[in-house]
């Protein structure tokens, strides 16, 4: 009879054990779940965080890599983040060059799991082993789009998107996750995504002036003063152009308090951002070549002349045989008709007001540079002001160049240029009608004028850049700023009085203190009544100390 009673005192000791442990993991998970909310509660709302303390307000990581996948191919950047003690509040690194991957994001659409892999994987790789390797699986990406995928349907980014998902999840190293990989984003959708031109305007402005010396981390910080006089920044691609400048009328708030901008959002507010898609360089290129055969064929013709080639070059284009003139006046008429044509299709003006182009110094990058940094190499005696050559000197560089004979120009100038691949010599005529159409006014009465943004013909206030102080100046790193910058702008943001690895660190807490005194009740329940617990204890006794 003892046995059977000590035996059912034991099973219902044990059934109560476990009753009670089930009840302890629930009450630990809604307290995780509290402390959790409580902390997102309080990062509501945009805030300013020292980065010297800490920059990423959270688990921050000490890289990141920012992936431009662009209408001509895909370029990873590699950054080291660097807090500051003082202003700068951050700095980022690039990470020797960037990784170049030569198929377009935009042609994976539809093609499966394993042809994205085979074409982005590689690259990645490459710029992730620039990080030291018990820091890679901490490292975060985002790899984001431009005007080439873009012009894909919603259905087909989206399926593309998922693809992209899928292999870097499933075959890299890279951090991701809900919290956005360290970097308070949203959620997973945040690592892969296609931008619209304001923002990779605004991302390119950003990056040049930092470049340049302007302190763009302290926008926001409870010190900040108001804005340094700032560059602008054009940017022309396979895709789309823009152009992004602060006006000097933006600097300060329009009301009687002057303020200087409170967040990145303000800021990206004030700037003067357009771009223009569908007006880059392969775009603009392949319409013109398409309509040119289409009115040869219209005319019962097989082939005929185009004026946007290199004087004899021949091309096939949907079945009619294409052959360059090299007249440079005619083609730039030509681009600028196409450019005018697009003007009355979107709706939207390219003329930027006069306190946009006369903010002072403005820095071109992508095609302008490539195209003028050709011409420099190129022409015997090289393009008259570079970096810094006039409209005018860039239309008399481009001219003498298209009128070079195709076989001469393939023999003299093929490979000269590490930005002007043997595919893309053949368009370096084209380039320069497109970049003085697109930068140039025109009067806007003959007929030929009314596009561009309006730069005078004989300014000098454009620089032609690739790098400043040996960093590539692209939207890229002006992207991975607003990321981890302490005044972030959108859904980017920061706790208010504490970092995301306290809110990590206070659901822990919690968790153990539930569990704790939930051990200690079981412990109590399961001896019953009368229960002595002696528990060791250490007291001093005669300046010293011994057990209790």
């Amino acid at each position: 009879m003892l046995t059977t009673a000590a035996s059912s005192g034991a099973g219902r000791d044990a059934r109560y054990l476990a009753i009670v442990i089930c009840g302890l993991l629930l009450g630990a998970v809604f307290a995780a779940r509290l402390v959790f909310a409580s902390a997102l509660a309080r990062g509501s709302a945009s805030s300013y965080v020292d980065a010297s303390a800490d920059a990423m307000c959270g688990d921050a990581p000490r890289h990141v890599v920012i992936v431009d996948a662009g209408s001509t191919g895909c370029r990873a950047h590699t950054f080291e983040i660097v807090p500051g003690a003082a202003k700068p509040r951050f700095q980022l690194r690039a990470i020797g060059k960037k990784v170049k991957g030569h198929t377009p994001l935009a042609s994976l659409a539809g093609v499966g799991d394993d042809a994205v892999a085979n074409a982005i994987v590689p690259m990645l790789e490459q710029a992730l082993a620039k990080v030291p390797a018990d820091e890679r699986s901490a490292t975060p990406l985002y790899l984001w789009a431009t005007a080439g995928v873009r012009v894909l349907s919603d259905e087909e980014q989206s399926s593309l998107w998922a693809s992209v998902a899928r292999v870097v999840s499933r075959r890299t190293r890279f951090r991701l996750g809900l919290d956005g990989g360290g970097l308070r984003v949203e959620n997973e959708r945040s690592h892969f995504r296609t931008i619209d031109g304001e923002e990779e305007g605004f991302f390119a402005w950003l990056a040049a002036n930092q470049l340049s010396g302007r302190d763009m981390t302290s926008v926001g910080a409870p010190d900040a003063e108001a804005v340094p006089q700032t560059v602008g920044a054009l940017d022309v691609g396979g895709g789309s152009a823009q152009i992004v400048a602060l006006p000097a009328s933006k600097i300060l708030s329009p009301d009687e308090r002057g303020r200087p901008p409170a967040d990145l959002l303000e800021l990206k507010r004030r700037v003067y951002v357009r771009s223009y898609l569908g007006y880059g360089a392969i775009h603009v290129e392949k319409r013109m070549w398409a309509a040119a055969a289409a009115a040869a064929k219209a005319r019962g013709e097989s082939e005929t002349s185009i004026h946007c080639a290199f004087l004899g070059r021949t091309e096939a284009v949907d079945g009619v045989t294409l052959t360059g003139t090299g007249d440079f006046d005619a083609c730039e008429r030509e681009v600028r008709a196409e450019l005018r044509a697009l003007q009355t299709r979107d709706g939207s003006p390219m003329r930027a007001p006069a306190d946009v182009v006369g903010v002072g110094r403005f820095l071109a990058m992508s095609l302008p540079y490539h195209l003028t940094r050709f011409l420099h190499v190129a022409l015997p005696d090289g393009l008259r002001g570079f970096p810094r050559p006039t409209l005018s000197s860039i239309k008399a560089g481009a001219r003498r160049a298209c009128a070079t004979k195709w076989e001469d120009a393939l023999a003299g100038w093929d490979g000269v240029d590490a930005n002007t691949a043997t595919d893309r010599l053949p368009g370096r005529c084209f380039d320069g009608a497109l970049v003085t159409a697109l930068l140039e006014g025109g009067d806007g009465e003959d007929g030929e004028g009314g596009v561009g943004f309006g730069f005078s013909p004989n300014a000098d206030e454009i620089e032609y850049v690739e790098d400043v102080n040996g960093n590539d100046v692209e939207w890229t790193m002006g992207a991975a700023m607003c990321l981890i910058h302490p005044a972030r702008m959108g859904s980017l943001r920061c706790d208010a009085g504490t970092t995301g690895g306290a809110r990590n660190d206070g659901a822990t807490k919690a968790v153990a203190v539930v569990v704790l005194l939930g051990a200690f009740a079981v412990f109590a329940a399961i001896k019953g009544r009368g229960l002595d617990v002696k528990i060791p204890m250490v007291v001093p006794k005669n300046g010293g100390f011994r057990k209790g």
